[in-house]
């Protein structure tokens, strides 16, 4: 029972989410990706069939920390403007935020359940997405900053496990700190700096040097807009989950949990 209410409760929050998210995306984030696309297709018209300069990655992609989800190297297919690539910007960022609320959904539950937390509702909600947004994104993006397409970046792979390295590390450093006991366990805030002592992967010192002078110009201003405008709509994104989980956390999974323990209790209590 307890299962099924964190799925329902998941899909709801994802729906808040991910909508807010795709309509932060089409006022701020997604403009830019199109301005940036035009520069990297004009780049391509003047070079037909030219090689990609070293370090170029062949696809780029956008999630909920960046932008509309796509990826489309050289002749894949891709969504067709309008109805088609909006629909399917919506669809990617309401599964995603559905795969974080089930994650943070349950991970309120067992902290109410072990009674790690005696209170929980969409202001405390508040906090938890706060602790999401510096987990998923900044901790990532001081180290690897969103990109537009047409930048020059590290290969893809190491990008991806730097990524993984900097978002486990600091949830396990701000878990240690919060939920462990003892003095000890604010040494886990050690492991926030972690990611960036073994090394964050290198990058070209100017990203769009494929580029005319004056279009890497125009680009490197679009590349600080998209960073600010990401950061803009993964915060009000992360804001959301987390205020919505808190409540719904407090409005269907409280009566859920109580009503199991008393279940076991009444049970253990017969003769």
């Amino acid at each position: 029972m307890l299962f099924r209410r964190v799925v329902l409760c998941a899909l709801l929050v994802a729906a808040i989410a991910g909508f807010l998210l795709s309509a932060v995306q089409h006022w701020r984030v997604i403009p830019i990706i199109h301005a940036a696309e035009r520069f990297e297709q004009s780049q391509a018209s003047i070079e037909p069939g030219a090689a990609a300069p070293p370090g170029l990655a062949q696809a780029h992609e956008h999630g909920p920390a960046d932008g509309a989800a796509h990826a489309h190297p050289a002749a894949a297919w891709e969504p067709s403007p309008g109805a088609q690539r909006i629909g399917f910007t919506v669809l990617s960022n309401v599964l995603t935020a559905a795969g974080f609320a089930l994650m943070m959904l349950a991970v309120m539950a067992a902290a109410l359940r072990r009674r790690a937390v005696t209170r929980l509702d969409w202001r405390y909600g508040l906090l938890w997405g706060a602790a999401g947004y510096v987990v998923f994104f900044v901790a990532p993006a001081l180290g690897l900053p969103p990109e537009i397409p047409g930048a020059m970046a590290a290969p893809l792979a190491a990008r991806q496990l730097w990524w993984v390295l900097s978002v486990t590390c600091t949830a396990g450093g701000l878990a240690g700190a919060v939920f462990g006991k003892g003095p000890w366990r604010w040494a886990a805030l050690a492991l926030l700096v972690a990611p960036y002592l073994v090394g964050v992967p290198l990058t070209s010192a100017n990203p769009f040097a494929q580029h005319s002078p004056a279009d890497a110009a125009a680009l490197a201003q679009l590349a600080q807009r998209f960073v600010w405008a990401t950061a803009l709509a993964n915060a009000l994104f992360w804001l959301a989950l987390g205020s919505a989980s808190g409540w719904a956390a407090r409005r269907f999974l409280n009566a859920a949990l109580e009503q199991g323990v008393h279940g076991f209790a009444d049970y253990s209590s017969r003769p």
